[in-house]
C-alpha cells in the first residue's frame, strides 16, 4: 500500500483527507454492498459513490475484500461495544441481563439495517480469509456470553459446566433469525423478533443448564 505524503494543503494534512477518503469510502461500501450487495458492486461504483478516485482507492485499501473486511471489522468492534455497555449493569439477574444484550444486539444490527445485511449475509461465501474473519467474530461473540455464563456459574444460578458450544450456538441462532428477518417479505417488527430471541436464549441457556 503506498504511503502518501503528509504535507498540509489549505490547512488540512494528507492524513486527514485519506482519514475522509477512508470514511466516505466505507460508508459507500455499507451503502452499495447492502444495496446491491457484495458480489455485484464494483471498485469504480465505490469510488463513484465516494467521490474518490482509483488510485486513491488503492492508497488507501488492498482490494474491495479489504475494504468489505475494515467495514465488518467496525461493525462487529461496535457490536461488541453495545452488547458489552447493556450488560455491564451490575448485580442484575440473568432474566434482566439476557433482554439487555439481545436487545442492544438486535437494535444494533436492526435500526439500520444495512449494518445487519453487510455483518451477517454480505460476509458469507466471499472468501476462505473472510470465513476465517467470520468466524472469529462469531467466537468472539460467543466468548462474550460465554464469560457471562461463566460469572453466573460462580455466583450459583447456573450449575458448573462447559457452556461454550451453547455460546457459540447462540450467536448462531441470532445471526440466522436476523437472516430470516432480512429475507421475510413481511418480517416482525423489532420488539417482536427481539422478544422471540430472548425466548429461544432463554429456553437453550435454562435447557442446557439442566
Amino acid at each position: 500500500m503506498i504511503k502518501t505524503p503528509t504535507r498540509a494543503y489549505g490547512g488540512i494534512t494528507a492524513d486527514q483527507r485519506a482519514a475522509e477518503r477512508r470514511a466516505r469510502l466505507l460508508e459507500a461500501a455499507l451503502e452499495l454492498f447492502s444495496r446491491q450487495g457484495y458480489a455485484r458492486t464494483t471498485i469504480e461504483a465505490l469510488c463513484g459513490e465516494a467521490k474518490v478516485t482509483a488510485r486513491h482507492f488503492y492508497q488507501l485499501f488492498d482490494s474491495r475484500e479489504a475494504l468489505l473486511r475494515a467495514l465488518y471489522d467496525n461493525i462487529i468492534a461496535d457490536l461488541r461495544a453495545g452488547v458489552l455497555q447493556a450488560m455491564s449493569a451490575p448485580k442484575l439477574s440473568l432474566s434482566q441481563q439476557i433482554p439487555l444484550g439481545v436487545s442492544a444486539m438486535v437494535n444494533h444490527y436492526l435500526a439500520d439495517s444495512r449494518l445487519a445485511r453487510v455483518g451477517v449475509l454480505e460476509v458469507v461465501g466471499v472468501s476462505p480469509q473472510m470465513e476465517i474473519r467470520r468466524r472469529e467474530a462469531v467466537h468472539d461473540m460467543a466468548g462474550l456470553i460465554e464469560a457471562y455464563l461463566g460469572s453466573l456459574v460462580a455466583q450459583g444460578d447456573l450449575p458448573k459446566r462447559n457452556y461454550h458450544l451453547v455460546s457459540v450456538a447462540l450467536v448462531g441462532g441470532i445471526n440466522e433469525l436476523l437472516a430470516e428477518w432480512l429475507t421475510l417479505e413481511n418480517p416482525p417488527d423489532i420488539p417482536t423478533l427481539s422478544e422471540e430471541i430472548i425466548h429461544i436464549l432463554n429456553a437453550l441457556i435454562r435447557g442446557a443448564a439442566q
